[in-house]
């Protein structure tokens, strides 16, 4: 007898005991063991064959179908004429076995298959004169199971070689692709490098050119200097021939002193080229690799300020005031230390006015900083400090893509709104961080990402990620589809990379591809009607190529990569 069974046996026996009225209780407390119990039964008679039958269908009936099973096989064993002497039931002494079922292992009447071993017990029965074809139909049924399975276990092994294949053709693809890139960025490298070079050699020996003729100057400066100078050491005899040669000589040292002091003023001049300046930071939103120049941004029509990402060598956002008109006019420098090295630099191109004076705007990564010049009431000489403020909202390991402000009525206003690299939204807050609104543009925005945002008031005019024509959305209430700003089609095949608001209308950036890049400043009614090209020109390299579009009034501002800057009228 197995351990199961002596085990489950070991339980029930006080059910049991009760077909033993011979035993004392007393004996029944020393059965300790299934074994003891059959022994007890049998000694008393209670395993003969028909007391044996009733207990096995009361076992049955009690669902304790391995005492049932033991009982069975020790009525086969030792009641060799059961098979063949028992034809009824033995529950129902008058009903024949006509039904068999299968969960139990046991021929049933048609009683006990109404009642113990119906369907809600989970029995399964058959008529025995039907086991024949139910054996057939079930042995039919597993077969095509099997063969079910075998086909599912086919197609299985096909789909996980098809996968297998399909994969390490995707991977080397990749590779292919990721050799291709390889060698097209090191094609680029060193492009820029011999390009950088002839510009380094060029303005070296134009260094060189310059200082000859300034120590030229100077040379001729001392010599003139020297001759005046013994001229006077003696007296002249005729007194107004004297005062003649020293009016002239005071004439021609006040010509020196002047020329003495223009020297010295181009000799103090620190050099404004950025050509060092050259590592891509466009991101993942523009398609053209630029130097470290981010943008520009007005503060006076006599003051540009430029925004460069020195975070690789000297650890932040370089601010260069520089005159528009004269671009090697500095007035002053400020660098801001910045933590996060990786995230992508963006720029308002427009400043923030507020508390009487204009505040340039900034992003990296999650935080908007906030730069306040000091204003002495005929131009901003210095940065009395930069303030961040981080923006929750912004996902881990997302960043904003966009920040912009406008002046709405010409008011002050302390407003701004910024786009990520994570949704489609639009999101407006104050200076003091408190979030305003946010502006879903996913049904009017067909691109994935948003990489430039303009507006004014409820209008925006959105650049979405390779896009060629500059969505206008409305979002007064409700956000909805307002216009496009689309390009000629003679102008077709350009991308927007910047905009803003003027005020009055739009003014997009635009620029092609290829080698030879061409570029636009196209200007937009406020509806989205096409105007005119303000300005235009051809980049032959990656030094030349517009970056950002400023204004001042009806002055237009466009600075390319290299720091140079052009105006234009709008």
């Amino acid at each position: 007898m197995s351990g199961c069974l002596t085990y489950q046996l070991e339980h029930i026996k006080e059910d049991l005991a009760f077909l033993c009225e011979d035993i004392s209780p007393a004996r029944r407390e020393l059965i300790t063991n299934a074994r003891e119990l059959f022994a007890a039964l049998q000694g008393h008679d209670l395993l003969n064959e028909r007391k044996v039958n009733v207990l096995i269908d009361w076992l049955d009936e009690l669902r304790l179908l391995e005492a049932s099973n033991l009982l069975k096989n020790y009525r086969k064993t030792h009641l060799t004429g059961y098979v063949k002497a028992q034809e009824t039931c033995f529950i129902h002494e008058e009903l024949p076995l006509k039904y068999f079922c299968v969960l139990c292992d046991s021929k049933i009447c048609p009683d006990c298959a109404f009642t113990s071993h119906n369907r809600d017990a989970g029995c399964d029965v058959i008529s025995l004169d039907k086991i024949s074809n139910e054996m057939s139909q079930r042995r039919e049924t597993l077969m095509n199971e099997l063969e079910t399975l075998k086909t599912g276990i086919a197609s299985t092994a096909q789909l996980r070689k098809e996968k297998k294949e399909n994969l390490a053709r995707s991977n080397e693809k990749s590779r292919n692709e990721v050799q291709k890139d390889y060698f097209t960025l090191i094609e680029k490298v060193e492009s820029n490098k011999r390009l950088q070079t002839e510009l380094l050699v060029g303005k070296e020996l134009a260094d060189i050119k310059q200082i000859f003729e300034e120590e030229r100057e100077s040379q001729i400066l001392e010599n003139e200097l020297a001759i005046i100078t013994k001229c006077h050491k003696f007296s002249h005899e005729n007194a107004l021939d004297e005062l003649q040669t020293i009016s002239k000589s005071t004439k021609k040292t006040a010509e020196i002193k002047v020329k003495l002091e223009k020297q010295k003023e181009m000799l103090n001049k620190r050099s404004v080229d950025l050509l060092y300046r050259k590592i891509p930071n466009d991101g993942a939103f523009c398609s053209i690799t630029v130097s470290m120049m981010i943008g520009s941004v007005i503060l006076r029509a006599d003051q540009l300020l430029h925004t460069f990402d020195e975070r690789q060598t000297s650890g932040g956002v370089l601010l260069v005031c520089i005159d528009p008109k004269i671009s090697s006019k500095e007035f002053w420098r400020h660098l801001e230390k910045i933590d996060n090295q990786d995230d992508p630099v963006v720029m308002s191109n427009i400043n923030m006015y507020n508390d009487d004076g204009k505040h340039t705007l900034f992003a990296v990564g999650n935080t908007v900083f906030i730069v306040h010049p000091h204003w002495t009431g005929s131009l901003y000489d210095y940065v009395t400090s930069v303030s961040s403020l981080v923006i929750d909202e912004v996902p881990e390991g997302s960043w904003i893509t966009s920040i912009a402000t406008h002046y709405p009525n010409d008011d002050p206003n302390d407003e701004f709104i910024i786009s990520t690299s994570s949704d489609h939204s639009i999101r407006e807050y104050n200076v003091s961080g408190s979030a305003l609104r946010v502006i879903d543009t996913r049904d009017c925005v067909r691109s994935n990402a948003i990489s430039r945002v303009a507006y004014c008031g409820n209008l925006f005019a959105i650049i979405g990620r390779s896009l060629d024509d500059v969505i206008l959305i409305d979002a007064d209430g409700t956000v909805k589809h307002y216009g496009t700003l689309k390009l000629p089609l003679a102008m077709s095949g350009m991308l927007p990379i910047n905009i803003i608001w003027t005020a009055a209308d739009w003014l997009v950036l635009c620029i092609g591809e290829g080698v030879e890049k061409e570029w636009k400043i196209v200007n937009y009614k406020k509806t989205g009607e096409f105007v005119k090209v303000c300005d235009e020109g051809t980049s032959s390299n990656d030094m030349d190529v517009p970056v950002s579009v400023a204004r001042f009034i009806d002055t237009g501002y466009v600075t390319l990569a290299n720091a140079i800057v052009r105006t234009f009228q709008h």
